[in-house]
């Protein structure tokens, strides 16, 4: 027996303190409910766990991402829902005005209106926002830019790659022209009567002197959309629009009234479309249709670009360069380049090629019907395409709940901790550590013995 080492006593402080330290990080886990509390209950877990738990927090985000994006896009599609109402009111009176029982006047009211529905959609196209940011105004859509002056791009589909494109205009477009040529004198009483241009009436009387005339032309040309210039000393007549289905009819009442301004009795005349060809940056497949100084360029899946070139004018290599900045990119994931882009075009009125639509004649009545036409039908492709958007925003949204649904399992597989087996491993180690305590005191007591030898 020995007196300098307590074996016994060492051994049993060995297991108490073993024991302690489990019985210690069974309490740390049943109090916090994690397995894994420090790096060293689990140095790869709490590798892992960690980046799950930077994984967790960006998919929530990204899906908070997603939803704004369909707050957008529902905000886009409203607006562009009652520019497709007032489209189809336009529409309604343009059908009014072509109907041949109506006269001048009531064209000319149907024409106020008419601007006032044109006004709203330019005042959505710039007013709608989201958090303050334009949503119709070309702002989310593909900027472009051209090297020739007065060359603007009308619109762009998504399918159009960013990259330089090269137009040459080979012939320009041009607009009709008529003109009503000066006389000496007055207006004699046989030689009364009228004269209608673009179905605007003009009553000449007897004893109008041609600067009466003038004027009176100067009056009702304003409401066809036609130039009026006497700066050569006749009257020139131009109108305003460009290309061939837009002419220029003037039509006298009688010989004697034609025959004062040596004219024949009707003359109509037509403007001509540009004429243009495709260089580089287009592939050949690409086709092209002229309509006035508007040229639109068509290609396979959904390529298509509508360029409007400057009129009375020839280039060649115009450079049209398109970029994919102002697009809108929606961080639809938790790491780089997981983003969904959303393309909004612009939707006035010069893009929907509508401001210029005039009812004051018949002519001018089925011109417009056939642009609103065209305009409601690119109103509604937008918002299917704005459709089409939300819908995968929200398949969007759905993935991503249920990604972090499932990452967040897994993760509770490996971090968190299982009570029931913690609580049996802790009342385990209690009594083992209540074993040892009991122990070690009658290990201590073991050296008294030898006392009691030595006495």
């Amino acid at each position: 027996m020995r007196i300098n080492c307590n074996i016994s006593a060492l051994i049993a402080n060995n297991s108490l303190t073993k024991g302690q330290t489990a019985l210690d990080k069974s309490i740390e886990r049943l109090s916090s409910g994690l397995r894994i509390n420090h790096a060293k209950d689990d140095a790869a877990g709490m590798a892992i766990a960690k980046k799950m738990h930077t994984q967790i927090k960006a998919v929530g985000q990204a899906s908070n991402n997603s939803s704004d994006g369909i707050y957008v896009v529902q905000t886009a599609e409203g607006a562009l829902g009652e520019v497709e109402n007032m489209l189809q009111r336009a529409r309604e009176l343009a059908v009014q005005a072509a109907d041949g029982s109506y006269g001048d006047d009531d064209r000319e009211a149907i024409q106020k209106e008419i601007d006032q529905i044109l006004n709203e959609v330019d005042r959505i196209s710039t007013d709608t926002e989201y958090n303050t940011m334009p949503l119709l105004d070309g702002t989310l859509s593909r900027r472009c830019y051209s090297d020739i002056n007065d060359v603007s791009v009308i619109s762009t589909t998504n399918k159009v790659a960013a990259g330089d494109y090269k137009i040459n205009v080979t012939s320009p477009a041009t607009r009709a022209t008529a003109t009503i040529n000066k006389f000496a004198g007055t207006v004699t009483a046989d030689q009364a009567g009228s004269v209608n241009i673009n179905g605007a009436d003009i009553t000449i009387n007897a004893g109008d002197t041609f600067d009466d005339i003038y004027d009176k032309i100067i009056a009702g040309c304003n409401v066809v959309n036609v130039d009026v210039d006497n700066s050569s000393g006749n009257i020139d007549l131009t109108n305003k629009a460009y290309g061939e289905k837009n002419e220029l009819t003037v039509k006298f009442d009688s010989d004697k009234v034609a025959a004062l301004f040596g004219m024949a009795k009707e003359t109509t005349s037509a403007g001509k479309d540009c004429e243009a060809s495709l260089g580089d940056g287009f592939a050949g497949t690409a086709s092209l249709r002229t309509d006035g100084k508007v040229i639109t360029i068509k290609d396979v899946n959904n390529f298509e670009m509508k360029v409007e070139v400057p009129g009375d004018t020839t280039f060649n290599n115009g450079n049209v360069k398109v970029t994919d900045i102002g697009i809108m990119c929606i961080q639809a994931g938790a790491n780089e380049g997981e983003q969904i882009e959303i393309d909004i075009p612009r939707t006035d009125t010069h893009t929907l090629e509508i401001n210029d639509i005039n009812v004051s004649t018949a002519k001018g009545a089925e011109i417009a019907l056939d642009k609103l036409d065209k305009a409601i039908s690119r109103v509604s492709a937008v918002r299917s395409k704005l459709g089409a958007y939300q819908n995968r925003l929200e398949a969007t949204v759905s993935s991503l709940d249920e990604y972090n649904v499932n990452i967040t399992s897994a993760l509770s597989g490996i971090e968190d901790c299982d009570m029931a087996d913690e609580m049996t491993e802790y009342t385990a180690q209690s009594v083992i550590a209540q074993a040892a305590t009991s122990v070690l005191a009658q290990a201590n007591e073991r050296p008294q013995t030898i006392l009691q030898l030595l006495q």
